[in-house]
């Protein structure tokens, strides 16, 4: 297993109503295609994957480097949040999230942190690619 210190949280940048009616696996397998085919990569860039009702999906195995964050991919995990469309940084957690969201992130960040000790910070991705938006909210505010 790899050496991990840090997860980084993301947004798809979807609409709340996207592939309503699919399953999570389904959107993972579409967020995985759009990585593979429209950015060449190996698979999807993302540890793990929340979809609005709270489902957590396993993404790219944690044991490979993931390809979510330029520059900070090498010892982070990255979790995407499906929605986020027209997000601002500056967003509050609920204004683009569901509350399933928020119990399911802090759940799989506290699991994480408990089962790799070495993981020390929770990051936006907004905090490392200005002046992205992703994830829709500031992760320090929310964390308090």
């Amino acid at each position: 297993m790899r050496h991990l210190s840090e997860v980084i949280v993301h947004c798809s940048a979807t609409r709340p109503n996207w592939m309503d009616g699919h399953s999570t696996e389904a959107k993972v397998d579409e967020i995985r295609r759009w990585h593979v085919s429209g950015n060449g990569w190996s698979d999807i860039g993302y540890h793990y994957v929340i979809d609005r009702d709270g489902t957590v999906a396993k993404g790219r195995p944690l044991a490979r480097t993931g390809a979510h964050t330029r520059g900070r991919n090498r010892d982070t995990v990255g979790i995407c949040l499906i929605g986020g469309h027209g997000s601002a940084s500056t967003d509050s957690f609920s204004d683009n999230f569901t509350s399933e969201q928020d119990e399911a992130l802090r759940n799989l960040l506290t699991s994480l942190m408990q089962t790799y000790e070495t993981i020390s910070k929770v990051s936006g991705h907004n905090q490392y690619a200005p002046p992205k938006a992703c994830p829709g909210f500031s992760v320090p505010e929310w964390l308090g």
